[in-house]
């Protein structure tokens, strides 16, 4: 019977087939213990020659677990979001899970983006959400829907989040570029309203007031490529030893403002770092120090916190802490006119 069509093809078929009733053919599908293994070998030959595939979604309705996890990013324009997602898609399909992804953005709500996902059923939420972190923690909580926030939350409400030490990041940097022979610094903040930028910044400050030293420019810009180069030109027009940036993406356009617009050399007349390590920091053209948030391991911790709040929604929540590192690289190369 090749060639059948697989989404016509029923357990009642499957069960005519094996000469079985439909409910054994279910149990016998489900890994029911009570059906022999004689009888789910004939049940899984006759599924194999329909090309019966399990309707997986329909199976959750009566047993209330899909092995379906939900997924919200809300840019994936973004370096660090499109590197998390793909990771994110391989650690689940590695745990037997499988991911339902869905954006939030400002033309579509949490709630309507938490509707739809509770519609399909899934198990649990693991949501790269800032800046709507509130958001979605208020839309899961009605929707009753287990929720991972993949980063850290500083609002009231018990959620788990599995996030990295931000304010540690931003001490790493600013240590790094005192060590590299700075002394005049500059912060380029992240205008999204979440915290995760804030955090950087003070962790950076508060290394440089350790030293006796402050932040002497301050510019911000959405995470954009193009707005971050054109909010760049304010800060080089007197451009201080050494600039920490929020993200990658905001560092990236500043290196091509200094180099394509300023007529600046990096690092010769200014040391860049970055934040998330995205892959492209490592490329030639950026060569760009970073600090790296270990995102494989963020991703791992992720999917195991939901795959256990999927079993026990009742769990209690756990913040989970991965701490940063410094990847150094061309960017902050002491100039000549540093060495000692």
């Amino acid at each position: 019977m090749a060639g059948k069509d697989a989404k016509r093809v029923t357990t009642i078929q499957v069960a005519a087939l094996a000469g079985a009733s439909p409910s054994t053919v279910s149990r016998a599908l489900s890994g029911d213990p009570r059906i022999t293994e004689a009888t789910r070998q004939r049940v899984l030959a006759a599924a194999d020659e329909l090309g019966y595939r399990p309707n997986l979604i329909a199976r959750g309705l009566k047993n209330r677990a899909t092995g379906i996890i939900g997924v919200v990013v809300t840019d994936l324009g973004s370096f660090y979001h499109a590197e998390a997602l793909r990771l994110l898609v391989d650690e689940l399909g590695e745990n037997g899970l499988a991911p339902l992804v869905f954006a939030c953005h400002a033309r579509q709500s949490a709630d309507a983006v938490i509707a739809r996902m509770a519609g399909y059923q899934v198990d649990a939420v693991i949501a790269l959400a800032a800046p709507f972190d509130r958001e979605i923690v208020a839309s899961c909580d009605r929707s009753r829907k287990p929720l991972v926030l993949m980063n850290r939350y500083p609002g009231p409400e018990p959620v788990s989040t599995v996030g990295g030490d931000f304010d540690r990041g931003g001490a790493l940097a600013a240590g790094h570029l005192i060590a590299r022979g700075a002394r005049s610094f500059a912060y380029f903040a992240g205008e999204d309203g979440a915290q995760i930028s804030r955090d950087r910044e003070a962790g950076f400050l508060r290394r440089l007031a350790e030293d006796g030293l402050g932040c002497r420019a301050r510019i911000s810009s959405v995470y954009s490529y193009d707005a971050a180069r054109q909010a760049a030109a304010a800060l080089l027009a007197d451009p201080p030893d050494a600039v920490f940036c929020a993200n990658d993406t905001l560092a990236f356009a500043l290196i091509d403002a200094a180099r394509h617009d300023a007529g600046l050399r990096v690092p010769g007349d200014l040391m860049v770092a970055g934040y998330d390590n995205t892959t492209l920091a490592a490329r030639p053209s950026y060569d760009l120090t970073s600090i790296d948030q270990d995102l494989p391991e963020l991703v791992a911790r992720a999917v195991r916190r939901a795959r256990a709040l999927a079993e026990d929604p009742a769990a209690a929540p756990v913040q989970d802490v991965v701490l940063p590192r410094l990847v150094a690289r061309g960017t902050t190369e002491r100039p000549p006119a540093m060495e000692t």
